[in-house]
């Protein structure tokens, strides 16, 4: 099959949104864990921990980054800014609470490599959204924004010819595609040309 540079670039804008999109539903995608030794990475978004136990569990969340980090919950008393331990390259940020029976929302704000850690055996179950509210939808628009323009890219190489399908049931050809009229397909049949055959009336 034959491509032409139109065609291969509309095949490469539809690549495009491919790729955009994939990206969007895999930011934006929750991701669950469960068990016991809990541990996994936080992000900007809501993290939902359930403990199924009926006593609470040893918990913290910490980081090897180089700032402090804090965290807000629904657990009453529960929040605040991390600690620093140690120094140097072995310094790390830590803050460290009891997770209670139940189900308890965090959010933490600050720092970089958060993770979640319960070296218990207590049966845990997590969610984490890696992003907030507005992150999605400033995430949502700006994923809009690149597909709905890679369209109409996508149309304007072929001078948006899918509208005349709505108008009219057919795809108009593409002008450049139409053979030029040479003079003679132009004139047409030369016409014929006669004498005078008019008899001379009174001869």
């Amino acid at each position: 099959m034959k491509l032409n540079w139109n065609t291969l670039k509309v095949v490469l804008v539809f690549v495009v949104i491919v790729v955009v999109a994939f990206w969007a539903v895999d930011s934006i995608r929750s991701r669950s864990y469960s068990g016991t030794d809990l541990s996994f990475d936080t992000s900007g978004g809501t993290i939902t921990i359930t403990n199924l136990s009926d006593n609470p569990a040893a918990a913290q969340f910490t980081s090897s980054g180089s700032r402090t980090f804090r965290v807000s919950s629904t657990i009453d008393g529960v929040g605040g800014a991390s600690t620093r331990v140690g120094t140097g390259s072995t310094r790390t940020y830590q803050f460290d609470f009891e997770l209670p029976s139940g189900t308890s929302d965090f959010t933490i704000s600050g720092g970089r490599g958060v993770r979640f850690v319960s070296a218990t055996d207590t049966e845990l179950q997590a969610t984490v959204n890696p992003m907030s509210s507005e992150s999605r939808r400033n995430t949502f628009i700006a994923v809009a924004v690149v597909i709905l323009g890679a369209l109409f890219y996508a149309s304007h190489v072929f001078n948006h010819r899918w509208l005349n399908m709505f108008r009219t049931g057919t795809i108009a050809p593409d002008a450049s595609s139409i053979p030029p009229m040479t003079a003679s397909e132009a004139q047409g049949r030369a016409a014929r040309s006669y004498g005078d055959n008019r008899a001379n009336i009174g001869d």
